[in-house]
């Protein structure tokens, strides 16, 4: 049985950082594919996936958030050497999926309600509802998949989940082919119908590897997978009672994002292109980022497990050095080409709007780079945090503070008093400097040093 490393060294963060970053990015390539297949389809139900998509997705994540806790339980287990208890946890979210999975249907036709709420009408009202509910269901399949996969996440076997990940993206793009246009003899199914159930059998191929990788020697015989599956009250409680703040701030994340586009598009098309084109190469931007930070979280979750706390601010300075290397790299790129990143979305039928746009979005570039190097160190450092139990913290912080300046600010700068977009951007900016400060003094504190996720001599030191 391998066990854990006594060494942090930025070879063992970069190793476990790698194959999370390649399972987001062949996501994206997914969620790209589909948009781009269904569009191709039906430009009406294209539009319909995205409200529908992305509403579906905020109201799983509250859950998805809350069983992606296990990951935590089990990293710190695994650091105390309680390796059975790691297979114990997974069963306990696997529990706790089938829970998720029921409440989930059974408010899925009352909360597509808010469609109809919204004014929506016709066919867009149809293809948002059947969307809805396909969303729905493929993320009920999703939070077995995340319960599972904590397993391999908790101890650092993120090549599995790497391998599941691309697999199942994969069978999602080569369905999205076959069932939207009815390729190969397959039924023609449409955007919507099609692209809803390439995602769910997408999901759920990505779970049969999962579940054929608990066979695994490794897996069966030293963690016990197929025999420590045996309801556990306490173990089931902690994930309800850490998981829930997390499952909480997922979900208002991208209910604020939400919001802040929909501020956004109040100023004009033009404003709201720039922001979408700027947040698009954002977003593609951050992934590395967001790998490392979940490495990272790992390593300080066993260490923590491990009753090795003194260590944790290793974990955290190697994790800042790397990520520091990354916003470098980000700056001058963005500074240097920032008008071939804009161009990559150049509309060549419409090359005088697509001008003002390219006006526009130039500066919100060049300041988004220096944001990402503040952004980096905060997504760093709150799921250090998080693994470390203090999911509180981090849910009143998220609940408090995008709320000013997500948009109170935005609404109160470019809304009432006709401000350019750019000065959302420098909000954001100044938002994002404030959160590395909370979350800067929050772990320098030493305040985490008081919560105990596992009860064990190790973990208590």
């Amino acid at each position: 049985m391998k066990t854990l490393s006594p060494d942090i060294t930025y070879r063992s963060i970069i190793g476990i950082t790698y194959p999370i970053i390649l399972s987001m990015f062949s996501m994206n390539i997914m969620v790209f594919a589909d948009r781009a297949f269904v569009a191709r389809y039906d430009l009406v139900e294209f539009a319909a996936t995205l409200p529908a998509g992305n509403t579906a997705t905020a109201i799983a994540n509250l859950f998805i958030g809350m069983i992606a806790f296990v990951s935590t339980l089990i990293s710190q287990y695994y650091g105390a050497g309680k390796y059975e208890r790691c297979a114990s946890s997974m069963w306990q979210g696997v529990y706790l999926s089938i829970l998720f999975s029921a409440v989930l249907l059974l408010l899925s036709p009352w909360t597509s309600l808010m469609f109809d709420m919204l004014g929506h009408t016709g066919e867009l009202l149809v293809y948002e509802k059947r969307f809805f509910h396909l969303i729905l269901l493929s993320s009920c399949v999703q939070l077995f998949s995340t319960s599972v996969s904590g397993l391999f996440r908790g101890v650092g076997d993120t090549k599995i989940i790497m391998i599941a990940a691309i697999a199942g993206n994969l069978c999602n793009i080569a369905l999205d082919w076959l069932l939207i246009f009815g390729n190969l003899g397959f039924p023609e199914m449409g955007g919507i119908n099609g692209a809803g159930t390439a995602t769910i059998v997408g999901c759920l191929f990505t779970l049969i590897i999962y579940l054929a990788m608990l066979f695994l020697p490794k897996y069966k015989d030293s963690f016990g997978s197929l025999r420590n599956f045996r309801p556990d009250k306490e173990a089931i409680l902690k994930v309800i009672r850490f998981g829930f703040p997390a499952g909480i701030q997922a979900f208002v994340q991208t209910g604020y994002y939400s919001l802040l586009l929909i501020i956004i598009g109040g100023i004009g098309e033009v404003s709201l292109a720039a922001a979408n084109i700027v947040f698009t190469i954002e977003g593609l931007s951050i992934f590395p980022v967001l790998g490392l930070g979940t490495a990272v979280g790992i390593v300080a979750a066993q260490e923590r497990g491990a009753g090795r706390s003194e260590r944790i601010p290793t974990v955290v300075r190697k994790g800042i050095m790397l990520s520091l290397v990354f916003s470098a790299l980000i700056i001058v790129l963005f500074n240097v080409l920032p008008v071939a990143l804009i161009s990559i979305f150049q509309d060549h039928d419409n090359r005088g709007m697509f001008e003002h746009i390219k006006q526009a979005a130039l500066p919100l570039v060049r300041i988004t780079s220096v944001w990402i190097a503040f952004d980096t160190m905060v997504i760093l450092l709150t799921n250090v945090l998080k693994s470390i139990g203090d999911t509180f913290f981090i849910m009143v912080v998220y609940l408090t503070m995008p709320v000013i300046f997500y948009l109170v600010f935005p609404y109160w700068i470019c809304v009432v008093h006709g401000r350019p977009l750019i000065w959302i951007w420098w909000d954001l900016l100044i938002y994002t400097f404030l959160m590395l400060g909370l979350v800067t003094v929050r772990f320098r504190s030493g305040r985490w040093k008081r919560i105990h996720v596992i009860h064990s001599q190790a973990a208590d030191a």
